[in-house]
C-alpha cells in the first residue's frame, strides 16, 4: 500500500510484434530485438514482474526504456552508481527522451527541479540510487510521484549471497510496498540460482517471468595462467600488453601493486594509465575520460573502475590477481569486446594472492559484536561525535589496515536502519535513535556468510586452476545454465590460446610512435619534466585528454604551480 492511501492502478498494454518493432525503430533506431529483449519488454508492458540476467553490454536497459516510452506514467530506475546513471540519462536525453536523475552530486536546487519535473508528469524515466529512498524530501513526495513501473539495475546487489551486496538494496522490497507495489523488472549480468532466488524473494516478485541467459559472449577468449612468482607474473603481463594492440584494462586488488606494475611496464617502454581510490576525483575523471577517448590506452585499475564505463572497443581485460568470486570475474571480463570483435580475457593466478582475498573476506564480514562495538563507541562519544572522523573510529577500534572496511560496513548498516544520520565527512554525524540488535537481518555478522564467501573464493580458485575442462562449461554449471556441447573454440581448455591470440591481435605500437601522433600522451602524476626554458618541474595533475590535455606542474625550485599545454609548450619527460 502506498502512503497516498490505497493500491495504485498500473497501466498495461499488449502490442503485436510488428507494432512493437515499429516503436523500437522509432525510439532507438533498431530494426529488431536482441536475445530475450522482446519477451521481457512484452512482460513489462503487460504489468508482469520479471527478472532478466543478460551479459554485460547485451542491451538490458532497453527492456525498461522502451516500455517507459510506450506506457503512460513514469518508470523509476534504481541504479547503484551516480556515474552510471549520469551516462544513461545523458544518452537518453540525446535521443530526446524525458529522463532525469536524483543523486548527491546535484545541488539542492537541482534535485528539487528534477522532483518537480517528475511530479508534474514531465519525466518518462527517473533514475535514483537506493540511498535516495532514505531522503526525507523524497519520502514527502513519493506517494504523489506518477510511478507506474520500477526497474532495479544491478539487482545482484540485493542478495547477501551475491558478490556485491549493498544494505540499501536489501530494503528495496519494503520500498516497493511503500510505493504501492508497482510492477518490477530486475536486471543483472551475473546471478547464480541462489542469487536469483534471493532477488525474487527480496523484491517480492509475484509469478515473475524469469529469463536467465549466458553470462558471456562468444567473441571473448578465456584463459587462466598459473605463475610461480611475482616476477614471472609481471613479465607475462608485460608480454601480453606488448603483444595486444588496442585498449585494455588490467585489474589488481591492491593499489601498491598497481603502482608497482605501472613502473615495471614503463621500464619496458609500455605506458599505462592508473586508476584507484587514492587519486583525486578530478584525476579519476581525467583518467576515465582519456581512456574512453583512446583507441589503445591501457588502464591499470582496482575493481572500482568499470561500472558505468561503456566503451565498446576494449580489446583485452587482464586480472593480475585472482578476484574474490567467479561472479566478479564474469562481470569484469564482460567489459571487453562489446563491439562484437575478438577480445582477450586472461587471469594470472599466483597462489600467494589468495591471502589478499582472504583478508578482504575477513574485513567484509564484521561480527555482530563488532557492529555493536561501533555503535557503543559512537554512543559513548556523545556530543563529541561531530568533532571526530573515520580515523578516530578506526583508532578506537584498533584498526590499522586501511583495507579493513568493517568500520564502513557497520556505519552503513547503522545509517540504513536509521540509527544515525549525517556523516563523518560532512561533520554532522549523529545518533538519532537507539539500536536494537534484533532489527538486523539474520545474516549480518553470521559465520555462515563468512564461510559462504570463503567457499566462493575456493570456487574461483578451482576455475583458475582447472585447465582441462572448457571454461564455458564451468561457467554454465556455476550459474545454473545449459552447458554447451563440444569444444567452444574460445578458451584455453579447448584450443591453443597462443595461436588464437596471434590470429586476432597485432603487437602494440611503440610508445614513440604513439607520442609522435599525440605529443601530450604519457604524462602521469609524479613525472619529472623539463620545461622549455630548462626549468625542472614535477607533474601534480593531468587534466582533460587528447587535444585538450593540460598538465599542472610544480616548479622544483620555487614550488609554484602552473598549467601547461604540452602541444604548445616544450615539455620533455625525464
Amino acid at each position: 500500500m502506498g502512503e497516498g492511501g490505497g493500491q495504485r492502478e498500473y497501466q498495461r498494454v499488449q502490442l503485436e510484434a510488428n507494432e512493437l518493432r515499429v516503436a523500437l525503430l522509432e525510439h532507438f533506431g533498431f530494426a529488431d530485438f536482441r536475445g530475450p529483449q522482446e519477451p521481457v519488454v512484452q512482460a513489462v508492458l503487460a504489468g508482469r514482474d520479471a527478472l532478466l540476467t543478460m551479459p554485460t553490454g547485451g542491451g538490458k536497459s532497453l527492456c525498461y526504456q522502451l516500455p517507459a516510452l510506450i506506457l503512460p506514467g513514469m518508470t523509476l530506475v534504481v541504479s547503484p552508481l551516480i556515474a552510471l546513471m549520469k551516462d544513461q540519462v545523458d544518452a537518453l536525453r540525446r535521443r530526446g527522451v524525458r529522463a532525469g536523475a536524483l543523486h548527491s552530486n546535484l545541488s539542492g536546487a537541482e534535485r528539487e527541479e528534477q522532483l518537480q519535473l517528475a511530479l508534474s508528469g514531465d519525466l518518462d524515466l527517473l533514475f535514483v540510487t537506493p540511498e535516495r529512498f532514505r531522503s526525507e524530501r523524497f519520502r514527502e513526495v513519493e506517494a504523489r510521484l506518477p510511478i507506474q513501473r520500477l526497474a532495479v539495475d544491478e539487482a545482484h546487489c540485493i542478495s547477501h549471497w551475491g558478490h556485491d551486496f549493498r544494505p540499501d538494496y536489501h530494503r528495496l522490497g519494503d520500498v516497493r510496498e511503500r510505493l504501492g507495489n508497482p510492477p518490477v523488472l530486475a536486471l543483472t549480468a551475473t546471478a547464480t540460482p541462489a542469487v536469483a532466488d534471493d532477488i525474487v524473494e527480496s523484491l517480492r516478485l509475484v509469478d515473475p517471468l524469469v529469463i536467465r541467459t549466458g553470462i558471456e559472449r562468444e567473441n571473448l577468449f578465456f584463459a587462466c595462467t598459473t605463475v610461480e612468482s611475482e616476477e614471472e607474473k609481471i613479465e607475462r603481463i608485460a608480454d601480453r600488453v606488448a603483444g595486444s594492440d588496442g585498449a585494455g584494462v588490467v585489474y589488481s586488488a591492491l593499489i601498491k601493486d598497481l603502482e608497482h606494475l605501472h613502473g615495471e611496464l614503463r621500464r619496458r617502454g609500455l605506458e599505462s594509465l592508473v586508476y584507484h581510490g587514492k587519486l583525486s576525483a578530478e584525476e579519476r575523471r581525467s583518467m576515465q575520460d582519456r581512456f574512453m577517448r583512446s583507441e589503445r590506452d591501457v588502464v591499470l585499475a582496482t575493481n572500482a573502475f568499470g561500472m558505468g564505463v561503456d566503451k565498446a572497443d576494449i580489446r583485452f581485460v587482464i586480472h593480475a590477481q585472482i578476484p574474490r568470486t567467479l561472479e566478479s570475474w564474469a562481470q569484469e571480463i564482460g567489459r571487453a569486446g562489446r563491439d562484437g570483435a575478438p577480445a582477450w580475457c586472461e587471469l594470472f593466478y599466483f597462489p600467494e594472492d589468495i591471502a589478499i582475498q582472504q583478508n578482504f573476506i575477513e574485513w567484509a564480514n564484521p561480527t555482530l559484536e563488532y557492529l555493536l562495538g561501533v555503535y557503543e563507541t559512537l554512543r559513548g562519544w556523545g556530543e563529541r561525535i561531530q568533532s571526530k572522523d573515520l580515523d578516530d573510529l578506526r583508532d578506537e577500534l584498533l584498526i590499522k589496515n586501511r583495507g579493513d572496511n568493517r568500520v564502513q560496513l557497520c556505519l552503513k548498516w547503522l545509517e540504513v536502519l536509521g540509527v544515525t544520520s549525517g556523516a563523518f565527512e560532512t561533520h554532522d554525524l549523529r545518533l538519532v535513535r537507539e539500536l536494537s540488535p534484533g532489527e538486523l537481518p539474520d545474516f549480518v555478522g553470521s559465520e555462515e556468510k563468512r564461510k559462504q564467501d570463503l567457499g566462493a573464493l575456493l570456487t574461483m580458485v578451482r576455475f583458475a586452476t582447472k585447465a582441462e575442462e572448457c571454461r564455458r562449461v564451468q561457467l554454465a554449471r556455476h550459474f545454473g545454465l545449459p552447458e554447451p556441447s563440444g569444444a567452444c573454440g574460445t578458451c584455453d581448455a579447448c584450443v591453443d590460446g597462443a595461436a588464437w591470440h596471434a590470429a586476432h591481435f597485432a603487437p602494440r605500437r611503440s610508445g614513440a610512435a604513439v607520442a609522435a601522433e599525440d605529443p601530450s600522451a604519457g604524462f602521469r602524476r609524479g613525472d619529472w619534466v623539463r620545461l622549455g626554458r630548462g626549468e625542472l618541474a614535477q607533474v601534480v595533475r593531468v587534466e582533460g585528454s587528447g587535444k585538450r590535455v593540460r598538465i599542472v606542474v610544480e616548479d622544483a625550485h620555487r614550488l609554484e604551480r602552473r598549467t601547461v599545454d604540452p602541444r604548445k609548450s616544450r615539455v620533455e619527460k625525464l
